[in-house]
């Protein structure tokens, strides 16, 4: 989201230069964001041309689904599919692009500015220092072998942290994320397993209260090509990453159909990325930090679980209308710019907490119900309004994840 942020302001009218501070070039086999769902569509859609782009550098989802574990026969609860044809966005699946791809689209955008646009690879930021009307910015631009080639500070008026969970500005400022951390670990597997073959979805979100998660396709069919799968799962809390990895298999046997094995007993899935991760629920206790002029986006302001896959979505909103902001603040024409960064900061404090967190809690609640008889799964339908919607034939449409400027006190 840094680099859409910084996309959005190169664009605008504003006559400040925009320095883009990456630690690498974009690794196109990133797999670690997948799926961007229909509600950033309009986002995108800020950009001239950057969504058929982003359509046309990955694929859009065919449909998904919410379906019981094989242990229970891997029984379809409901499920929707997408019309992928004809004009325009609407009505049509996620965009499945791997993150790696993802960047390298803006990032080729991005040096389209010339001189309006710099970009540091190889860069990043390690402190930060207030001063009257800017912020002091520390970076050290290091070689690819990490051997540390030299230091330099950058004034700026701004400096916006896009820079995740592992933030180290954040951690610089003395902010910590306040909430929870969620009582199972997930693993992300990416594998090649032909899922398609068995009935599966693009998207399938599995319910059980132990062989939970999610099966979602993220490359789409290329030739001869395998595709390239995501397979979620938890496992408890505390246990290493070696056991994890040791006991792989056997997590996927219950996973994939048949075990992922043929007639013969082999095993037939290729898994080419293992990546164990904590889920939080976590939120800063404020997003704009007067001194130094600081803003946190993104994963470095807040974290959610995936099961709802408003993660990604939420932080590109956060750059969205933070540009909105800036660019009204650096045109001058904020009635006054720090109660309108303030207020910006509150309402993305507040649309988290009710249009992620929330959703995004119920979500994983859900992957871990029990359906494992008909009168447990019809309780699940009467007390999950958007499960029993999708069943009906009549998806649940999210509330925006958008905050409107011109709504903003100091407008």
């Amino acid at each position: 989201m840094g680099l859409f942020l910084a996309l959005l302001l190169a664009q605008s009218n504003i006559p400040n230069k925009v320095i883009v501070i990456e630690p690498q070039q974009p690794d196109p086999t990133s797999t670690r964001a997948m799926a961007h769902q229909p509600p950033t569509y309009p986002i995108f859609a800020k950009v001239d041309g950057l969504l058929p782009e982003l359509v046309k550098a990955g694929s859009l989802s065919s449909g998904l689904c919410f379906r019981t574990s094989l242990q229970n026969g891997s029984k379809v609860i409901a499920s929707k599919k997408f019309d992928n044809s004809g004009e325009g966005m609407k009505g049509k699946g996620q965009l499945l692009l791997p993150q790696g791809k993802f960047q390298q689209v803006l990032m080729k955008r991005l040096a389209s500015f010339g001189d309006k646009v710099e970009i540091r690879l190889g860069s990043s930021v390690v402190a930060t220092t207030p001063s009257a009307n800017s912020v002091h910015v520390d970076i050290t631009t290091t070689s690819p072998s990490s051997l540390q080639l030299g230091s330099e500070s950058i004034q700026a008026l701004y400096l916006i942290d896009a820079s995740g969970a592992q933030s180290v500005i954040r951690k610089h400022l003395g902010i910590s994320l306040e909430g929870e951390t969620l009582d199972a670990q997930l693993v992300a597997t990416d594998l090649y397993f032909d899922f398609h073959a068995h009935g599966f979805y693009d998207a399938n979100f599995i319910i059980d209260p132990d062989s939970y998660g999610l099966i979602g396709r993220i490359s789409p069919k290329n030739g001869s090509e395998p595709m390239l799968w995501r397979v979620s799962y938890g496992v408890p809390v505390g246990v290493p990453e070696e056991e994890i990895k040791e006991n792989m298999d056997e997590k996927l046997r219950v996973m994939l159909p048949n075990g992922g094995r043929n007639e013969q007993g082999e095993i037939v899935y290729k898994v080419v990325r293992v990546a164990p991760y904590k889920a939080h629920q976590r939120l800063a206790p404020k997003l704009y930090h007067h001194s130094p002029r600081t803003c946190l986006i993104g994963d470095a302001a807040h974290l959610t679980n995936p099961y709802a896959g408003l993660g990604l979505a939420s932080g590109m909103a956060d750059a969205a209308s933070l540009s909105d902001v800036l660019v009204r603040i650096l045109s001058g024409q904020a009635s006054n710019d720090e109660t309108l960064l303030s207020a910006w900061s509150e309402a993305r404090r507040r649309k988290f907490l009710d249009v992620i967190d929330k959703p995004s809690r119920m979500a994983y609640k859900r992957v871990k119900a029990d359906v494992s008889s008909d009168d447990k799964l019809q309780d699940m339908l009467t007390k999950d309004p958007l499960v029993a919607a999708l069943k009906n034939g009549m998806p649940v449409q999210p509330p925006s994840l958008e905050t409107k400027g011109e709504e903003l006190e100091g407008w």
